[in-house]
């Protein structure tokens, strides 16, 4: 009954699986009489070949990181805009219109958002949203209003040039409606 323990119940452990870890556990210029010579030696050429420079070069690339907030936060210069570039000015034109993408995809999210907080809102009151959800539907109706105006017609290839000739447009029917009116 070898395999019994003493009380004769099931088998008891050779060996405790708590300080299993410590079995392998390399201390560079600590206390290693825990580990037989053999094992000292791997332990130590694995980590002084490998450990050791991987760490090193990880705390290299961490310490050279300049900026404190993440890549998704990244902020970008405004530039200006395509109605202060010259025709023949190519990368200004580039970066007014990388500019006016950019202000595309923040415009839609601001709108997405306004969305969701007035369907959330009718969701939590139920029929009495018509009320209690007024606020929400104005701030949903005027972001609407405003991307309406600013990329309503421009389709799906609109670009900064297309934005600023419909503005120009704008203004020109503006200006004709108040001269009718003044006459």
């Amino acid at each position: 009954m070898a395999d019994q323990g003493d009380d004769g119940g099931p088998p008891q452990k050779k060996f405790d699986m708590a300080n299993w870890g410590e079995a392998y556990t390399y201390y560079p210029g600590g206390d290693n009489t825990h580990l037989n010579p053999v094992m000292k030696t791997i332990l130590a050429s694995y980590y002084y070949t490998v450990d050791m420079p991987v760490t090193a070069i990880h705390d290299w690339i961490k310490s050279q990181k300049k900026s404190s907030y993440p890549y998704y936060h990244r902020k970008f210069r405004r530039v200006p805009g395509i109605e202060e570039c010259d025709i023949t000015d190519q990368v200004c034109m580039y970066e007014a219109n990388e500019q006016f993408q950019r202000d595309h995809l923040i415009d839609q999210e601001i709108l997405r958002l306004a969305r969701q907080d007035w369907m959330r809102c009718c969701f939590q009151e139920g029929d009495s949203h018509y009320v209690n959800c007024r606020d929400f539907k104005n701030r949903l109706d005027s972001a609407q209003n405003g991307y309406d105006v600013k990329y309503g017609d421009l389709g799906v290839y609109g670009n900064a040039v297309k934005a600023f000739m419909k503005q120009k447009h704008r203004m020109i029917e503006e200006r004709r409606e108040a001269e009718k009116q003044q006459s």
